[in-house]
């Protein structure tokens, strides 16, 4: 079995809380769009969802 070395956790810790603030932004960016989005899957997404992204 091998050893962590201090700087390997350190990497890992940042690699995670890097990951969580990607799926953070993520989330408060779509927030609002996200469900209409979900609404409209048997067809096109609705156009006001697209207009929101400009």
């Amino acid at each position: 079995m091998s050893e962590l070395a201090v700087g390997q956790i350190v990497k890992i810790i940042l690699g995670i809380l890097v990951v969580i603030a990607v799926i953070a932004g993520l989330y408060f960016v779509f927030k609002n769009n996200i469900l209409e989005f979900f609404e409209g899957l048997g067809g096109v997404a609705p156009p006001s969802f697209w207009r929101a992204l400009l």
